[in-house]
């Protein structure tokens, strides 16, 4: 039986989620990550989950089109069914000013995105910690 968990990867980067998706396998960790471009695309994914399993974690980029990582992170938690879903804000940036609104907006983990592979492992390391059991939607 596998233990896999589901992540929702919300990133415009098409490299940065090779590198997620490579830093998983080479930590071996068995993370189901499903990935959306977007805040906006998040939502609606979220919105969409017909099989009653929530993600156990959600990852935000902060600099995405559209709806970005701080509106995302401040509508989830502002929505009761999906507040209790840890998130994590893995970003390019550097600014404390970013991380303190994060964590304020309930963000869990702020990380700033690595360089290399092995970087890339350190943070799927931190995601792990914060993976919960997955939730269902009549929980």
């Amino acid at each position: 039986m596998t233990d896999k968990k589901k992540v929702l990867y919300a990133d415009d980067d098409l490299d940065d989620k090779t590198w997620i998706i490579e830093a998983c396998h080479a930590a071996g960790h068995p993370l189901e990550i499903s990935f959306v471009d977007n805040g906006k695309q998040a939502l609606d994914y979220l919105e969409a989950t017909t099989d009653g399993a929530l993600p156990s974690l959600v990852v935000l980029d902060l600099n995405m089109p559209g709806l970005d990582g701080r509106q995302t992170l401040q509508k989830l938690k502002a929505d009761p069914r999906f507040a209790h879903i840890p998130v994590a804000i893995v970003t390019t940036s550097t600014s404390r000013m970013d991380m303190e609104v994060c964590k304020r907006l309930g963000a869990d983990l702020f990380v700033t995105k690595p360089d290399t592979i092995t970087e890339w492992q350190v943070v799927v390391n931190q995601l792990m910690h914060l993976v919960q059991p997955q939730t269902s939607l009549n929980s």
